[in-house]
């Protein structure tokens, strides 16, 4: 390729600004290539710019290769950058699906209705002889041993 088709190419992903500036002391020239990327400004390595200095004859004999090797390897920036971006969506959209479903479950086991829980009725004389498997059928009921409920459905508190 020539040195316009390799800028051109370049050109294609990216708006470049070139700054040309000679030092006559040394014989050399500092090309600065600097690309403005259309689609991945928020890619930090895409922005890099390429700063060359040489004499004008090395420049001839490697501009073009130094600006192929540089828009090949911002290509494989860009590639890298497309590809992190589409697995940040997926992960995206994983986590959103989980936190729904998620969503979904408490609400249908908040709505399922609950079976009512009858307390076996507890004698004025403080107990029955199966107080252990009283006790036991109201801890898996969800009320403890200390609070029960009465026939007539008020609770009291043994310990109190």
């Amino acid at each position: 390729m020539t040195m316009f088709e390799e800028l051109f190419a370049l050109a294609c992903s990216a708006t470049l600004t070139m700054t040309v500036s000679a030092d006559e002391k040394s014989g050399r020239l500092t090309v600065n290539v600097i690309p403005k990327p259309r689609q991945d400004a928020g890619e930090p390595g895409l922005t890099q710019p390429l700063s060359l200095t040489a004499t004008p004859q090395e420049f001839d004999a490697g501009f073009i290769e130094a600006l192929r090797g540089y828009r090949e390897v911002r290509q494989s920036l860009a590639q890298q950058a497309e590809a992190t971006k589409e697995v940040i969506e997926a992960a995206k959209a994983s986590s959103v699906k989980k936190a729904s479903d998620a969503t979904v479950k408490a609400g249908a086991s908040k709505s399922a209705p609950a079976k009512p829980v009858t307390a076996p009725a507890v004698s004025a004389s403080g107990g029955s002889a199966d107080d252990e498997e009283e006790d036991a059928a109201l801890q898996a009921a969800g009320a403890t041993p200390a609070t029960a409920a009465t026939a007539g459905g008020e609770s009291f508190d043994l310990f109190g």
